[in-house]
């Protein structure tokens, strides 16, 4: 049923509310100005010395608000049709001021019922002029009523709509940030993929048959955690350590004996949430940059700190290092499956688009050598009930301190 004028009917509709608490909230509204004119009629008499029973001023007030209740659609609609158009703000105000003396009186007409057969004090006056003095001395409230319900019903009307368009526009921002980084974490899938399936290639052809096995079975461990469909977006950063403990362990099958890892995650950082597979494209970097080029023994080291509301997450190597000098991520040459290039800029994206400029990353010269790949984040903590998945401790890996 079709209650108020088209563009209150379709925020309403928009936003749920159904004709029956529509009814009972214009009605509620108008109950207040009736309860306290039934109020002021029972002090006035009292203090003049008359007893007034509370339940006669009460039905006496209230049925002629109640006429501008049922006047609300129309009110509203008068305020939607007639603007100051062609003809001005003297047009329109005149046609307001008309329809606000037309409304006033029903207003006098039930007020002057009302006072006929509920007030306790006999009159002999006649019904008509009851009215016509209700009306002559209600004219103020008359006008200011209709006012009133004008102004607050299109004032609510732009409020819900702003707000409804606020949430709309957040609900699509959020939905399009969701698909975004739904985006980037399937182009890390085959890289990630491409990048582990070579490791096996090499342990299967240097005869490894126990390594390549194990290796298989850690393979499938983590392409379980990082293929899921409803992973978490963010994981506690406890959780992604014990991926790259699991990533880390692989990829030591590739240089055995080469490989030493260090990790300096301070356990009161644990709970902290960081994106998740943030850090393994920076692992593989070093691995790839620091470790395989060189026939020595190589270092790799995650350390975590916090600096007040940032968390600091990085990852050195000892390798050549980026020729020295501080590099942006875009600046990576791409690898034989655009390895450092679309990783760390995967990375850098997913940043932007989680935190906006609260966070990035950055590639340098390490201060001993090598590279360090760094990442500031705001700090936020992992909630009471936990909230995010992720692979348990993995067994064995590889060397570390």
């Amino acid at each position: 049923m079709r209650v108020l004028p088209e563009p209150f009917e379709t925020l309403r509709r928009d936003a749920g509310i159904g004709d029956a608490p529509l009814c009972l909230g214009i009605t509620g509204a108008l109950l207040v100005p009736g309860l306290l004119g039934a109020t002021e009629t029972v002090a006035f008499w009292r203090m003049a010395g008359q007893d007034f029973p509370l339940w006669r001023a009460l039905l006496l007030q209230l049925p002629q608000w109640m006429v501008y209740a049922a006047a609300t659609p129309f009110i509203l609609w008068m305020g939607e049709r007639v603007k100051p158009g062609s003809g001005g703000w003297p047009r329109a105000l005149g046609l307001h001021l008309l329809a606000a003396l037309v409304l006033g009186v029903g207003y006098a007409l039930v007020a002057a019922a009302g006072s006929w057969t509920f007030s306790p004090f006999e009159t002999t006056r006649p019904y008509g002029t009851i009215a016509l003095g209700w009306y002559l001395s209600g004219l103020p409230v008359m006008v200011l009523a209709y006012v009133t319900i004008l102004g607050a019903g299109w004032a609510v009307y732009w409020f819900v709509r702003h707000r409804t368009g606020q949430v709309a526009a957040a609900r699509l921002e959020a939905q399009l940030a969701d698909a975004r980084l739904a985006a980037l974490r399937m182009q890390l899938h085959p890289h990630f993929l491409f990048n582990s399936l070579n490791g096996v290639t090499v342990l299967l052809r240097d005869g490894d048959r126990a390594a390549a096995e194990r290796a298989v079975h850690l393979l499938a461990e983590l392409l379980r955690e990082t293929l899921r469909g409803d992973g978490p977006d963010r994981v506690s950063l406890e959780r992604e350590v014990a991926f790259l403990r699991r990533y880390l362990e692989l990829e030591a099958m590739r240089f055995p004996d080469r490989l030493r890892v260090t990790y300096r995650i301070p356990p009161a950082l644990e709970d902290a949430l960081v994106p998740a597979l943030i850090l393994q494209p920076l692992v593989e970097n070093a691995l790839r940059h620091g470790v395989a080029p060189s026939a020595a023994a190589g270092r790799v080291e995650i350390q975590a700190r916090a600096d007040g509301e940032t968390l600091h997450l990085t990852v050195t190597d000892d390798g050549v290092g980026p020729g020295g000098a501080p590099r942006h991520p875009g600046e990576m040459e791409p690898g034989p499956v655009d390895g450092a290039g679309v990783g760390l800029r995967n990375v850098e994206e997913r940043l932007r688009v989680l935190y906006g400029t609260r966070a990035g990353v950055r590639l340098d010269a390490g201060r001993e050598g090598g590279a360090a790949a760094s990442i500031h984040l705001p700090l936020e903590r992992r909630g009471p009930q936990g909230g995010d998945v992720g692979p348990g401790p993995a067994p064995g890996g590889p060397s570390h301190a």
